[in-house]
């Protein structure tokens, strides 16, 4: 009932413009009667263009992005942003609707005023003329108030039409479609950097702090370098995520061959890891080598999960892009290399790119390799 009543507000609007415009008609009406000659073509031009007038202001974009600013606290309703303001389709329902609201507002108006004055009458003619004519003032009273009831249900009409008749366009619903897709994109961009960049040093903490843990014991001097490079890789992980964060937002994410080269001399792997590099990295674009360094740093993280020794890290630059990352495979149980969604990642970032993943033991299982290749364009 609460959501028809301020429908019922929402007819206050349609019947003050159906006034305004029932005015101008017999305004009109009135001149053209009363003219003749120039003057009578006077006033049907001046008619002509008042119409024109109304109908490109209806059709214009704003309207309906106005509509639904209206719709949605007068009648309750919800109703999506427009994203389609310009193309007929959508300017079509703009102007259906402010025509729907007079032809509503109108009728509503005429019952109220029509039903009230007539429900008083009743009413009053059953006062003071005796039994006869007493059932005059139940059905003067049942008319007024069945007047302002309907109002209700008027309002609720509006309610019902509103989400049909300014609701999405085909064009806007692929405007949200496309909206949601980029939220989706983002979002996991997102989690793919924050998986390579945290996933990356947390492997690197875990390396230390098992070291650290295995050999302290008898050499404290071991445990405390272990812990020197454990605060060093936590403190470097947090500027990290900091830059990761501002890239993110500011859609920058180009790395320097540097950045390259520090980031292989200081993986966590048994023994210092060797990147060699082949073509003219600084010709790469800005976006594609964030996605080489993210993938080298997703590959360092499961050399150290899946092998053991330092990794060979090769990146050829030419009309493709190719990184290479391989190492022995380890023969020990690694609890690190259980679960995670470094490869799924990997290969995300890959696609978008487009390009692919190879990843894996080789056929002798001695070694364990991981192959990008992406479009250099």
């Amino acid at each position: 009932m609460r959501r028809g009543t301020r429908g019922a507000a929402y007819l206050v609007l349609g019947a003050a413009g159906a006034a305004l415009l029932g005015w101008l008609v017999y305004a009109f009406t009135i001149s053209v009667q009363g003219t003749s000659g120039q003057d009578r073509v006077f006033v049907v031009a001046l008619a002509g263009v008042a119409v024109a007038v109304a109908g490109i202001v209806l059709l214009s974009p704003p309207v309906r992005d106005a509509e639904v600013a209206m719709a949605r606290p007068l009648l309750g309703v919800e109703l999506p942003a427009v994203r389609d303001r310009h193309s007929w389709d959508s300017r079509w329902h703009g102007a259906a609707w402010a025509g729907l609201v007079l032809v509503v507002g109108a009728v509503a108006a005429i019952v109220l005023l029509g039903g009230v004055p007539a429900g008083v009458g009743l009413a009053s003619g059953g006062v003071g003329d005796g039994v006869q004519v007493l059932w005059r003032m139940p059905l003067g009273i049942a008319v007024v108030l069945g007047s302002f009831a309907i109002q209700a249900g008027f309002g609720g009409i509006l309610v019902w039409a509103a989400p049909r008749v300014l609701g999405p366009t085909s064009a806007d619903k692929l405007a949200l479609a496309a909206e949601r897709e980029q939220d989706l994109a983002r979002s996991n961009q997102l989690a793919r950097e924050l998986h390579d960049t945290i996933g990356h040093s947390l492997t690197a903490i875990s390396v230390q702090a098992e070291a650290g843990s295995v050999v302290g014991p008898t050499d404290s001097r071991v445990a405390l370098r272990a812990l020197e490079r454990i605060s060093a890789t936590a403190s470097a992980a947090l500027e990290e995520l900091d830059e990761v964060l501002g890239s993110l937002r500011s859609g920058g994410t180009g790395r320097t061959a540097a950045d390259l080269a520090a980031l292989v001399r200081s993986a966590a792997t048994s023994g210092p890891s060797v990147l060699q590099l082949r073509g003219d990295w600084g010709r790469l674009p800005g976006e594609l080598s964030g996605d080489v360094f993210r993938i080298v740093q997703e590959g360092l993280t499961n050399a150290v999960k899946h092998g053991s020794g330092p990794a060979q890290v090769r990146v050829a630059i030419g009309s493709e892009v190719e990184v290479k990352i391989t190492n022995t495979t380890t023969q020990q149980p690694n609890s690190r290399a259980a679960g995670g969604r470094g490869l799924v990642g990997l290969r995300e970032r890959a696609a978008l790119a487009g390009g692919a993943v190879d990843a894996g033991p080789s056929a002798s299982g001695k070694e364990w390799h991981l192959c990008v290749r992406l479009p250099n364009r």
